[in-house]
């Protein structure tokens, strides 16, 4: 049996609410496949701001953020496949970031959505931190947000960059 457990139709269904919100911003995708592990959901999302004088030629400054956010089903979350999937967003799925000439910051992102989870893995899912500076920050940076969708506990666990997605987890959730 596979660590990925079935995970159950209330599981898929929120999913389905949570792309369908993400719809708006995001350019959304089912069932993608990235560095050779499959996720249920993923979304991308790409904005810039820019400062100019009079005309749009005489350009001050220009910045782009983006964000890479996948959406993962389990059925029982343990804490081997959360540092599995944690790993994976630190090593594989940093290669999703484009550093542009005004590339500023990128949010890698990862939804977990589980049935259920071991205890005590909340509290590792608020420590877990991680930040990749480009160039001693001059090309800008990454941060790593994590939050964990329990449904048996009708709660959402984040870290402390993923804390604003929370509103619209729970929103969406439950």
């Amino acid at each position: 049996m596979s660590k990925d457990v079935a995970a159950s139709e209330r599981a898929h269904a929120v999913l389905e609410r949570l792309l369908a919100a993400h719809e708006a911003y995001f350019d959304v995708e089912h069932n993608y496949s990235f560095a050779g592990r499959d996720f249920e959901g993923y979304a991308e999302l790409h904005s810039s701001a820019s400062q100019y004088v009079l005309v749009k030629r005489a350009k001050l400054w220009e910045t782009t953020s983006h964000e890479y956010l996948f959406f993962k089903l389990v059925g029982h979350l343990d804490a081997g496949t959360f540092d599995e999937l944690v790993a994976f967003m630190q090593e594989e799925a940093i290669a999703k970031v484009s550093l542009g000439p005004d590339h500023m910051n990128s949010f890698l992102s990862l939804v977990i959505i589980a049935d259920s989870m071991d205890a005590g893995l909340a509290r590792r899912v608020r420590k877990t931190r991680f930040r990749k500076n480009f160039a001693l920050g001059l090309k800008g940076w990454a941060d790593l947000r994590v939050c964990v969708v329990c449904l048996d506990e009708g709660a959402v666990h984040a870290n402390v960059m993923g804390a604003d997605m929370v509103p619209t987890l729970e929103a969406n959730a439950f």
